[in-house]
């Protein structure tokens, strides 16, 4: 019974922190400045919401592959991204003439590793 609270909090708290995730990025793709600094902006805003969070909770590797498709979702909707364009070129840096964004994936992987290594 104490297992089943225990997992019903968990799911709550990940929904919670989906819902603050897209929240900030649809609040920064709102706004009218340009294409540059709203993906600065965004990495800065929506990233820490999850990966503060990774150190708690341990998210699926489905859960950051769904949170990332409609990250990118909301993007072409704004006007940011093209739907038919590779996945993999919005996360390629700036230097290499794309956007640059987190790709969730390898920076929860990265977290979880900074953790490992620290305790």
């Amino acid at each position: 019974m104490m297992m089943m609270k225990i997992i019903i909090i968990i799911i709550i708290i990940i929904i919670i922190l989906r819902e603050e995730y897209f929240r900030r990025l649809i609040l920064v793709l709102s706004t009218e400045s340009s294409a540059k600094n709203k993906v600065q902006v965004s990495v800065s805003l929506t990233g820490p919401v999850l990966m503060y969070s990774c150190r708690v909770i341990n998210l699926h590797q489905e859960t950051l592959t769904k949170l990332d498709r409609k990250a990118r979702k909301l993007l072409a909707i704004h006007g940011h991204y093209h739907n038919k364009a590779d996945v993999d070129s919005c996360h390629v840096s700036r230097k290499r003439g794309r956007r640059q964004l987190i790709q969730l994936k390898e920076a929860y992987i990265a977290a979880i590793t900074r953790l490992m290594e620290y305790a």
